[in-house]
């Protein structure tokens, strides 16, 4: 699987090359967006990690312009910690994942995995179904959550006494964008004020990260899904990672 990284940091583009060539990957890199659209039309990889700040082209708009031209590789955003506004941005624009400087490992294994399932996926459409136990309910959620996904929303049963537990479950085709966050934010507080417990599952490492970003973690439990070891994985910490 090729994989292209676009960063006008050369340690960060040395990292990269690194640690996923290690992995089995074959990868090209470019130090600034121009080039990196200029190889993505060449190379076609079927993963793309870039920068949302650079000089020139930006990340934002290196993903604009592969959304135009294919709308199926996975483009990975690298945001600066805690840059809540410019992810909530790279959404807008369809983002497969994004993960945080410095680079963690646990973080990179979790945007390869992703991508990787993601890849071999069709497109999906958005669907949301609940599934009804004896004092909880699952709602199962899959493909893009934006502002189509109210209807869906307010179709959702009425919580009763009778369940104290809802547990949101995400699939690997879930991502969201900055109406889809305002939706979900929305529905969990009705469903908190009738003193019903949250729970969230099934979401990616870096997801996990997103939402905590958003506040989320206040209003439910939220469980990541810890990703798998990348086979040929280099021991020791990357380059900057700081030890947890």
């Amino acid at each position: 699987m090729k994989i292209l990284v676009i960063d006008d940091e050369k340690p960060t583009l040395s990292m990269f090359k690194l640690f996923l060539t290690a992995y089995g990957y074959e990868v090209v890199i470019a130090d600034n967006g121009e080039q990196g659209l200029t190889l993505f039309k060449e190379v076609k990889p079927e993963i793309v990690f870039t920068d949302i700040r650079m000089p020139g082209i930006d990340g934002l708009e290196v993903l604009r312009q592969i959304r135009r031209i294919n709308t199926t590789a996975q483009v990975i955003i690298i945001t600066g910690h805690g840059d809540m506004e410019k992810a909530v941005e790279a959404l807008d624009l369809d983002a497969s994942d994004f993960i945080n400087k410095p680079v963690e490992r646990q973080a990179l294994n979790s945007a390869l995995a992703r991508a990787e399932k993601r890849a071999l996926l069709p497109n999906t459409k958005f669907e949301l179904h609940t599934v009804e136990k004896n004092d909880w309910i699952e709602i199962h959620v899959r493909g893009k959550l934006s502002v189509s996904g109210k209807i869906a929303f307010h179709t959702l049963p009425q919580f009763d006494d009778k369940k104290i537990r809802v547990i949101f479950c995400f699939d690997e085709s879930f991502s969201i964008d900055r109406e889809g966050i305002t939706l979900l934010m929305e529905s969990i507080q009705q469903i908190n004020e009738k003193g019903i417990r949250i729970s969230m599952k099934g979401l990616s490492y870096n997801y996990y990260r997103f939402f905590q970003m958003a506040g989320l973690d206040k209003m439910a439990h939220i469980e990541a899904e810890l990703p798998r070891e990348i086979p040929g994985a280099i021991s020791g910490k990357m380059p900057g990672e700081s030890t947890p």
